[in-house]
This record gives C-alpha cells, structure tokens and sequence, in this order.
C-alpha cells in the first residue's frame, strides 16, 4: 500500500517535474524558500460540493528548506565506536531524513483565496523520496478548503497562481 501511495502521489507531481518553471513567491524568516512552478498552473476538472459553481486551479508549488548543519556528538568508546564511525553513521542517518524540500499540488480556489493540498512528496538529499502522501477523498466540499490569512505566504502563493491563471486566461 505504502508503495502505491508513492507512485500516486509521485504520477500526481508529475507535471512539475517534466516540465518546471519555478517562480520564487517568498522566503520566510527561517530560510525556507516557496515557489510555484508557473508551468503547472491549470485549471482543474475536481468537483467541489458547494451551493454556487466555483472555478479551481491546481498548481505546483515547492517548499525548499535551509540546509541543516550536521552535529557530532563526542563518543568516549562506551559502544566501542571510534568518534569518526559515530559521524560517519550520524552523517547518513541525517541524509536520509533531514528534508531537503518539498513538492505539493494545490487545488485552489480564487473565489475566496483557499486552498485544498492533494499529494505532497517530501525529499531529503540527492532528491531522494523520504515520505509522500495523496489525499483520497473522492468528493470535496468547499469545508475541506483552508481559507488563507492574509499577509502570510500562503495567501501569497494563492494569490500568485490566481494571477498568472487569469494572466493566460487573458493572453489566450
């Protein structure tokens, strides 16, 4: 199962990682930077329960995170490893879970500037998959939606989508 979960969410970012155009939108204050990838903005098919007809957008976007520092902890022998095989292990230890960024595909709502995360795949080092997830809801109501705040950088990465989608829309 757990492998099914990754090729879908994995087919489910496909569009992103063919075909990429990556926007930076912002970096917060702890070093994380947001993108979207402007190539992947589309109009989205996804019924959404609500009481008037809604268009929604999906898109791509990446969360890449600051590289982290490695540290050594002093060995004084008592598991008869020298201090180098401790870092050595402690070195791929944290290459395998320390996350190196993110991708996610957005159903978003320009209406009421909301969004709905449907697959993420999160990556460590060398891009390799360390956890993804893929939403398995078959039907979505306008509950399931977050409604972003404003001034934060989830309301920037939807506003942005919402631009360049009406952007193309116009330039077609």
């Amino acid at each position: 199962m757990k492998r099914l979960s990754v090729l879908l969410a994995g087919s489910a970012l496909a569009v992103s990682a063919n075909a990429v155009n990556w926007s930076k939108v912002s970096e917060s204050p702890n070093g994380t930077i947001f993108s979207v990838d402007l190539n992947s903005i589309e109009s989205s098919d996804i019924s959404v329960i609500d009481e008037k007809p809604m268009d929604n957008i999906t898109v791509s976007i990446r969360r890449t995170y600051p590289t982290q520092k490695n540290s050594v902890q002093k060995n004084d022998d008592k598991d008869g490893k020298t201090p180098k095989e401790t870092k050595v292990n402690k070195d791929k230890a944290s290459k395998d879970t320390v996350l190196h960024h993110s991708d996610q595909q957005l159903l978003i709502s320009c209406k009421d500037a909301s969004y709905y995360k449907r697959a993420y795949v999160d990556y460590g080092a060398d891009n390799k998959v360390i956890k993804s997830w893929q939403s398995e809801k078959p039907i979505l109501t306008t509950k399931d939606f977050i409604i972003t705040t404003p001034k934060t950088i989830a309301r920037l990465i939807v506003e942005q989508a919402c631009k360049n989608y009406e952007n193309d829309q116009n330039s077609v």
